[in-house]
């Protein structure tokens, strides 16, 4: 029982005269009835991890890491923090369940989260362009505003300090554009003004659209670094055809930092005919990165 504090106590009505085993037998129902509530992969991931499932139970903890690996054909890092985002979204479920909050409030820290976004890069145009439509949902009673944020490329010639409009955006319907900031030299933050207050257990739809004018050059990657939940992000890239990239690969929740990082974890993957390609990622976890990078010919 030593190992077992107050707060897990009280998650899963473990009595204070329990034994080890009755201990033991309560947490595992406890834990597999949570993560049965998980999609698929993250239910596998996690109920490898914790040894909840019969075949597991005997093999080390990293063994049961390859498994998981083998299991959604990646390699260990990445399986790894697969497991992590799954404990994650299973110890909010709990708290959740043992504090009455409903399913929509499992995050009691966001003040609001992303259910879908789906964007489009355009970059056979003169100016690459970025179409982003995003639905949003929140815990709150109410809200009114939120605030977003987007990585940019330092421009030349710039001073701390100095305003650069770019990229240039526009706030094509769900909202109004009320105030922008450049933050530092890579990192633009707004606040938008949504057309009506977003209550509880209603979502807010936004379509907003990014350009470069020329002040910064788009970098050569396109990543979503959410900074609260986000729970399905699907990524349209179209190159020019005049200018195709010598390699593309997609990024699964990596450090900002590693994007660009050729040592890092990433899967190669191709265009389509049209010069497209097309990703999907569910379940992001925040602060990580998720997209795709690629390398130009010079």
């Amino acid at each position: 029982m030593t190992r077992t504090g107050p707060e897990l106590r009280a998650v899963f009505g473990l009595p204070a005269t329990a034994d080890s085993a009755q201990v033991r037998t309560r947490l595992t129902k406890g834990l597999a009835k949570l993560a049965a509530r998980l999609p698929d992969d993250l239910s596998f991931a996690v109920s490898t991890a914790l040894a909840l499932s019969e075949d597991a139970r005997s093999r080390f903890y990293r063994e049961r890491v390859d498994l998981v690996a083998s299991r959604l054909h990646r390699d260990g890092r990445t399986a790894t923090r697969h497991i992590d985002n799954g404990l994650r979204i299973l110890a909010e479920l709990a708290i959740a369940d043992t504090t009455g909050a409903t399913p929509d409030a499992r995050f009691p820290l966001a003040p609001w989260q992303t259910t879908e976004l789906r964007t489009w890069v355009v970059l056979d145009r003169e100016a690459p362009e970025i179409y982003e439509i995003r639905r949003v949902t929140t815990p709150e009673k109410e809200l009114r505003e939120l605030q977003l944020e987007v990585s940019v490329p330092v421009p030349d010639g710039w001073k701390a300090g100095s305003t650069v409009n770019d990229p240039e955006i526009v706030v094509l319907s769900g909202g109004t554009l009320r105030t922008r900031l450049d933050y530092s030299s890579t990192r633009v933050v707004f606040d938008l003004e949504l057309a009506d207050p977003l209550t509880r257990l209603r979502e807010h739809e936004l379509f907003i659209r990014y350009r470069f004018s020329g002040a910064r050059e788009m970098g050569t990657f396109y990543t979503c670094t959410p900074r609260f939940p986000c729970r399905s992000f699907a990524l349209h890239i179209r190159f020019d055809e005049k200018q195709p990239p010598l390699s593309i690969w997609k990024v699964d929740g990596l450090h900002m930092s590693e994007v660009e990082d050729d040592a890092a974890p990433r899967e190669l993957i191709g265009a389509d005919h049209a010069g497209e390609v097309n990703t999907q990622f569910q379940e992001l976890t925040p602060n990580m990165s998720y997209g795709v990078v690629w390398q130009q010919q010079r």
